[in-house]
């Protein structure tokens, strides 16, 4: 007696047609914050400006505590202006304990220190409508 196997072989097609709609919405939010000090002798040691950061005083007029400046991330920058002067950011180094200024201020200077950090959201939602699926199957 021989037993006999059926194989059946077929491939199939299928295409996805219809509509899908996708809606980002993206919200960038920007972190400002401003401190100021006026330069004193104590803050000036060979040809270098370091104002740590228990001398700056925040928009309310409240002394920072030290080690508390905001170091602005990937997402962020910071400006520092003398007497009311933009300085090449080349020449500053900001950390939380201290701005250093690589040049020798003026005492009496007034230092203003801006940090600028961002907060980026996106969000996004697709819908579909009439997605249809049509499927060959065909026999090889």
């Amino acid at each position: 007696m021989s037993s006999g196997l059926i194989t059946l072989h077929l491939t199939a097609t299928s295409t996805v047609s219809g509509t899908i709609t996708t809606t980002t919405t993206s919200t960038i939010t920007p972190l400002v914050k401003r401190f100021t000090d006026t330069v004193v002798i104590g803050n000036i040691l060979s040809g270098v400006t370091t104002i740590p950061s228990s001398s700056f005083k925040d928009d309310s007029g409240t002394n920072l505590p030290a080690n508390s400046l905001t170091v602005p991330g990937s997402n962020g920058y910071y400006n520092v202006f003398v007497n009311g002067i933009l300085i090449a950011g080349g020449l500053t180094t900001l950390t939380t304990a201290n701005l250093v200024i690589t040049n020798s201020l003026t005492i009496g200077a007034t230092v203003v220190l801006e940090t600028l950090s961002f907060t980026a959201t996106s969000t996004s939602t697709s819908t579909t409508s009439n997605l249809v699926v049509t499927t060959v199957i065909h026999s090889v």
